[in-house]
C-alpha cells in the first residue's frame, strides 16, 4: 500500500469538502462564531468578553432565529453584568424554541448535540421564572425538561427539588459548591429523594 498516495488523496478530499467562498477562502459558519465567542468568554477578562459579544452579534446577523447564538449572548451578558439584556436574551431564546417546536416532542435527549441549545433555552427560562418567584411556571418547565430528557444531564432534578423545598437557585449552587469542594453530594441526593417522594417529578 502506497502511504504517500493515500495521504495525497486524503488531502485532496479534505480540500474538496472544506466550505469555500468565491475566493477559495474558508468562510466561518454561524457555529464557528459561537464557539470562538465561547473561547473568548473562557478567558475571563472584559476585553475578551467584548470580543465574544462582537462574534455573537455577527452570528446574529447571519440568522436571527438560531437559538444557540442567544445561549451565547445569555452567558456573555451575564459576564458583562448586563442583567436586563441577559433576561431579554433568555426570553428570546425561549420564544425561538417555541417557534421551532409548536408542539413538544416526546423526547429531546441531551445526547444529540442539536438538542442542547433548546434544552438550555428551556432551563434558562425556568430559572428566570424561579428567580422572579413565578414558581408554577418554573415547575411546569422543569417538569417538561425531565420528561423530554429523563437522564437529566442538566441537573434539573436538583433545581425542582430545591424549589419545592422553598430554596432559591443560589442555595442549590452553594450546595453544589460544598459537594464539589468536599466530594460529598449527599445533601443534594437527599433533597431530591425527599422532594421526589412528595411531588413525583422524576422517575
Amino acid at each position: 500500500m502506497n502511504q504517500n498516495s493515500n495521504l495525497a488523496n486524503l488531502i485532496i478530499l479534505n480540500i474538496y469538502l472544506m466550505p469555500q467562498s468565491k475566493n477559495n477562502v474558508y468562510k466561518p459558519t454561524i457555529n464557528d462564531y459561537y464557539y470562538d465567542a465561547m473561547d473568548y468568554l473562557c478567558e475571563g477578562n472584559k476585553s475578551a468578553t467584548k470580543k465574544a459579544l462582537k462574534m455573537l452579534e455577527t452570528a446574529l446577523e447571519m440568522d436571527k432565529d438560531y437559538v444557540q447564538t442567544y445561549i451565547g449572548l445569555i452567558c456573555t451578558y451575564e459576564a458583562l453584568g448586563e442583567i436586563e439584556k441577559r433576561e431579554e436574551a433568555i426570553k428570546t431564546a425561549f420564544k425561538k424554541t417555541l417557534k421551532k417546536f409548536p408542539k413538544w416532542p416526546k423526547e429531546m435527549l441531551w445526547g444529540h448535540l442539536k438538542n442542547r441549545k433548546y434544552l438550555r433555552a428551556i432551563q434558562y427560562m425556568a430559572d428566570l421564572h424561579w428567580d422572579n418567584k413565578e414558581n408554577d411556571k418554573a415547575i411546569k418547565l422543569f417538569r417538561l425538561l425531565l420528561k423530554l430528557n429523563p437522564g437529566d444531564n442538566q441537573g434539573v432534578r436538583y433545581e425542582i427539588a430545591g424549589l419545592y423545598a422553598g430554596l432559591c437557585g443560589a442555595d442549590i449552587n452553594n450546595m453544589f459548591d460544598y459537594g464539589n469542594n468536599n466530594q460529598d453530594w449527599s445533601a443534594l441526593k437527599k433533597l431530591v429523594i425527599e422532594q421526589n417522594r412528595k411531588h413525583k417529578f422524576w422517575v
